[in-house]
């Protein structure tokens, strides 16, 4: 087999897949994404700091993207695969958040910043401090909760489910030892 080629169908043939590259990477690059994660953190100034946990929305894409709602969801019964594949054959969509609750920060009096535009490589914070997360964990089966964030398309994005640990307010009062080998 003799591959007798020309420089001009050498680069004909590097034009055409790099190209063909290009495309596909724009393709890629131009989809809308949200990434939603949920993290550990503290907010405010002064002697006004806040803990809690943290919803980041973050737009790694080229575009735009126009957030409408925030919702926060938390298990409220224990499901199994069983009920599940029932209900998902039944409505015919497949429940990937079969068993929990959405809930909006709204009723908890807390400000989630929405409707809110977010720029390309930017991204949007939430404070939910944890007098709120108690509260909204309460009637919850586990202290798992996740974070849905709902584009103007009506397109929906959760998080990973995270899972917070009880907090408690009380600090424990320690005495110093006065002295030693008494």
């Amino acid at each position: 087999m003799d591959l007798d080629l020309k420089l001009t169908e050498v680069l004909a043939i590097y034009a055409a897949i790099l190209s063909t590259f290009v495309f596909f990477w724009n393709v890629l690059k131009s989809k809308r994404r949200i990434f939603v994660k949920l993290t550990y953190c503290l907010d405010g100034d002064g002697d006004d700091i806040q803990s809690g946990v943290c919803i980041l929305i973050q737009n790694p894409s080229v575009n735009v993207i126009h957030v409408s709602g925030l919702s926060v969801l938390y298990p409220y019964r224990k499901t199994n695969f069983f009920d599940i594949l029932v209900n998902s054959i039944k409505y015919r969509r497949w429940f990937s958040t079969y068993g929990w609750v959405h809930s909006s920060l709204s009723l908890y009096k807390l400000d989630d910043g929405c409707p809110v535009s977010i720029e390309p490589g930017h991204a949007h914070k939430v404070l939910i401090p944890y007098e709120i997360l108690d509260e909204l964990l309460k009637d919850a089966v586990t202290r798992k909760f996740m974070a849905s964030v709902q584009d103007q398309l009506g397109n929906e994005t959760c998080s990973k489910k995270f899972e917070v640990q009880e907090v408690s307010n009380e600090k424990e009062s320690t005495t110093p030892t006065q002295g030693c080998g008494v």
